[in-house]
């Protein structure tokens, strides 16, 4: 949710902001805008809308300067409006201020600041931050302003909530950066070549290196592939010359990292949407989820008294398969949690092991879940897709599964990376091997069946109810496929394993409600799967059946034959078709499959 950049260097601030911000629109967001600092003063465009629709109206790449910050917001405080746009400024126009999060405080703090004199134009809690800050440079030690660090310091103090800061002051040539709960990543670009060969000389007033900030790693990816991860408490202080750190007023070195992703892997390359391009990748991204090293987190598992995995959304459908697998191939129990949930009914301590998924590693209800287990005395194992990320670098093992970028706000290829490493990681605490020759083909084949799932999306285009059913490893997957078509199809579907039907759901099935059977004849729940198809045909039900066994596929009106696999696997393969139908039914109603209303790829606010 929402998406911060800041740059400082020897480019013109503002094309470069403006490029990063279009690489973090898969963050979902409902405004956006730019702040620059030249000769003294801070100029300012935002407004409503896209970041090619607000481009268009205010030419975001045409503001001077080589210092500047950036923001796409996703509103919470205050309705999507040309006012409540980032960046915001202070009183005197000197001070702007980006910020994702919520200050949970700041009304409290607008009264003290309205009492003081200080003019709001917003209905933001950001505003607040704004202004804080420039009381604060009044009030230095003796009779001396306070520095723009020792502001931002004293403001940052004050808050009570989850928030990510950049700040930029008229006159400075330097970025002030502060986090708590919600990612900044700091990114180290390469300085001009002495030469002054290349895209930008060297010249004796541009002379210098430059440094960035970010929401996320791929925003930057077109510029650099160093980064250092801000920790909570942390505050850093960049300019041209680099950063500088400090974690509840001390300094403090963090480690820097160079990540292996590129930004060619953050494009289309030739896809009309990444969403389609992801579901493809599968091919090579499975695979290689499925060779990630579990050693560590088995050995820590198989010494937990209790496992706990957490999850939201769709990693939290990949704890379900993992539940079931686990008890299945290792005896084992394991509790699934919806992280937001965790807090409130969920018994931890020494002992209990807390199996933490998140495609960022920075989900907020997955981290805040993860700080209550630890304080409470469990270890933690991450899974996650980002090197660095909060959730990796609190953890006890970490990990990584390896899917490389995903700027489609729907989870494609990351939930089957999630899933495979977990089926993985069962195995090992279960002592046995993954048997995976053929599979790429097998994967091969399921991708092959798009031109299938356009032509049944195609049938259902006006169809606004849908039920997805399955029983074991497949009630699971039926509840990702229902989930991704209300994600961006926008439509009405619900999951249920298959046995619940006759409890409740079965008195909506009525003449010409498709649903949609994950029948997969590898597991044992196969002819009781033939049973509930047949109850939902009786009340006039139009069946799509997923299976690869032929009495089962007798018994659709849209047959999707799918390949033979094991039981294990078989959440792999079965997944692929619905994220498909999903995908072509998205297009079918004319929505963007790659930025879904009101949704954001990144969740970082409770």
């Amino acid at each position: 949710m929402c998406g911060i950049v800041g740059y400082i260097g020897y480019r013109k601030a503002a094309p470069t902001i403006f490029g990063c911000l279009k690489a973090l629109e898969y963050r979902g967001y409902d405004s956006a805008g730019i702040a620059t600092s030249h000769d003294g003063r801070i100029t300012v465009k935002r407004d409503v809308g896209k970041i090619a629709e607000v481009h268009k109206k205010h030419d975001l790449e045409d503001l001077e300067g080589h210092a500047g910050i950036g923001h796409t917001r996703w509103a919470t405080h205050g309705a999507p409006s040309q006012l409540n746009a980032h960046p915001l400024c202070d009183c005197t126009g000197r001070l702007a201020i980006v910020h994702n999060g919520v200050i949970e405080n700041y009304m409290e703090i607008k009264h003290e600041l309205l009492r003081k004199g200080h003019k709001f134009k917003s209905e933001t809690d950001t505003e607040v931050a704004v202004h804080l800050i420039e009381e604060n440079l009044k009030h230095g030690a003796g009779r001396k302003q306070a520095s723009f660090e020792e502001a931002v310091r004293k403001a940052v103090a004050r808050f009570r909530g989850n928030y990510a800061f950049a700040v930029l002051k008229a006159g400075e040539d330097k970025l002030v950066l502060a986090r708590n709960g919600s990612p900044l990543v700091i990114g180290f670009g390469n300085p001009l070549s002495a030469s002054g060969k290349g895209p930008h000389s060297r010249s004796a007033e541009n002379e210098g290196n430059e440094m960035f900030a970010a929401s996320d790693v791929p925003a930057l990816l077109s510029h650099t592939r160093d980064f250092a991860f801000m920790e909570d408490g942390d505050l850093v202080v960049i300019d041209r010359r680099g950063a500088r750190f400090e974690h509840e007023g001390r300094p403090i070195k963090r480690k820097r990292m160079h990540v292996s992703w590129t930004a060619k892997m953050a494009q289309k390359e030739g896809y009309p949407h990444f969403t389609i391009k992801e579901i493809n990748e599968q091919i090579l991204s499975i695979p290689a989820a499925l060779r990630v090293d579990v050693g560590k987190a088995a050995k820590l598992m198989r010494g937990a008294r209790h496992i706990h995995v957490i999850g939201c959304g769709t990693s939290y459908h990949a704890c379900l398969v993992f539940r079931h697998l686990l008890a299945r191939l290792a005896g084992r129990e394991a509790e699934a949690w919806v992280a937001s949930e965790y807090k409130e009914g969920a018994v931890v301590g020494p002992g209990t092991l807390v199996v933490a998924v998140s495609q960022s590693g920075e989900t907020i209800d997955t981290m805040l879940a993860v700080k209550h287990a630890r304080a409470h005395g469990a270890k933690v194992v991450a899974i996650t897709n980002v090197v660095g990320s909060s959730l990796a670098r609190g953890s006890d093992a970490n990990i990584y599964i390896g899917a490389g970028p995903e700027v489609g706000v729907v989870a494609t290829k990351t939930f089957t990376s999630q899933v495979a490493v977990l089926t993985k990681l069962a195995l090992a605490v279960a002592g046995k091997k993954l048997a995976i020759n053929g599979f790429s083909k097998k994967i091969k084949t399921v991708l092959a069946l798009a031109p299938k799932m356009k032509e049944i999306a195609h049938s259902l285009r006006t169809t606004n109810d849908y039920f997805f059913i399955g029983r074991g490893l497949a009630a699971p997957v039926a509840m990702e496929g229902a989930l991704k078509l209300k994600e961006i199809a926008y439509v009405h579907a619900e999951a249920y394993p298959a046995g619940e039907l006759k409890h409740g759901p079965l008195s909506l099935i009525a003449d010409g409600v498709p649903v949609i059977a994950i029948a997969p004849a590898s597991g044992e729940t196969h002819h009781k799967m033939l049973g509930n198809i047949k109850e939902c045909k009786a009340r006039g039900g139009k069946i799509m059946a997923l299976s690869d066994s032929p009495h089962l596929l007798e018994e659709g009106k849209w047959k999707v034959a799918m390949p033979p696999v094991s039981e294990e696997l078989s959440p792999l393969l079965y997944i692929i078709p619905l994220q498909l139908l999903a995908y072509y039914s998205c297009l079918e109603r004319g929505h963007d499959p790659d930025k879904p209303r009101n949704l954001a790829k990144s969740v970082t606010v409770e």
